[in-house]
C-alpha cells in the first residue's frame, strides 16, 4: 500500500452517490466546516463520535479538512481525540496529512495543536503502520512533521514495510522533509 492509497482511502470517502456509503449529517456539517449546521446538530443530541459505516468520525472529517473551529466545537462536546476508523486513522494523521495549500495547511497546524492538547497520541499507528509523522512526511508538510517531532513523535517508528517517515518523504520526493528528518536523526 502507497501512501497515497492509506491516505486516499481515508480522506477521498464519496458521499451521497447511489452506491456509497452516506455520511451522516453531523460528518457532513464537520467536512464542510459548517458551524451553524454543527451545533444546530450538538444541540439537537447528535452524537458527537458517531461514525459512519467505515468509522469515520466528524472530529476526523473536520481535521482531515482543517477546519478548526469544528473541531474545537467537537472537542469541547467530548470527541474522542483519537478515534479510530476501520483502518487506524485517527484525526491527528488526518490533519498531519493535511490538504496541501498554504491558508489551509496552517489551519491543519493548528487543528494538530488543538488535537495534541486534546490528548491525541502522536505516536498512534493504523493497521498498516502509519503515524502522523509519516503522514506528514508523505505529502510533504515540514511544518506538520517538525511540530510532532517537537511533541514527541517517534523518529524510528516504522511500518508494516519497515517504512520509517524518512523513508516516506524521500519516495514520495519531499526532499525538504527529508532533509529534516535526516538531521533530525542525526541529532538524535
Amino acid at each position: 500500500m502507497t501512501l497515497g492509497q492509506a491516505i486516499g482511502n481515508n480522506m477521498n470517502r464519496k458521499a451521497k452517490k447511489k452506491g456509497a456509503i452516506a455520511m451522516t449529517e453531523l460528518i457532513e456539517a464537520a467536512k464542510s466546516g459548517d458551524a451553524s449546521k454543527l451545533q444546530t446538530l450538538l444541540d439537537s443530541g447528535a452524537d458527537v463520535n458517531e461514525k459512519d459505516p467505515e468509522s469515520l468520525t466528524p472530529l476526523t472529517a473536520a481535521a482531515e479538512a482543517g477546519h478548526l473551529e469544528i473541531v474545537q466545537k467537537l472537542l469541547a462536546a467530548g470527541a474522542e481525540a483519537d478515534g479510530r476508523d476501520n483502518d487506524g486513522w485517527t484525526a491527528l494523521m488526518g490533519a498531519a496529512a493535511g490538504v496541501g495549500e498554504a491558508l489551509r495547511m496552517q489551519h491543519c497546524l493548528e487543528v494538530i495543536e488543538a488535537l495534541l492538547e486534546a490528548g491525541a497520541d502522536v505516536n498512534a499507528k493504523t493497521d498498516f503502520g502509519l503515524t502522523p509523522l509519516m503522514a506528514a512526511a508523505g505529502k510533504g508538510h515540514l511544518a506538520a512533521a517538525k511540530k510532532l517531532l517537537e511533541v514527541g513523535a517517534d523518529l524510528k517508528a516504522r511500518d508494516n514495510n519497515t517504512w520509517t517517515a524518512f523513508i516516506w518523504a524521500s519516495s514520495e520526493g519531499h526532499q525538504e522533509v527529508a532533509n529534516f528528518l535526516k538531521e533530525a536523526r542525526e541529532q538524535g
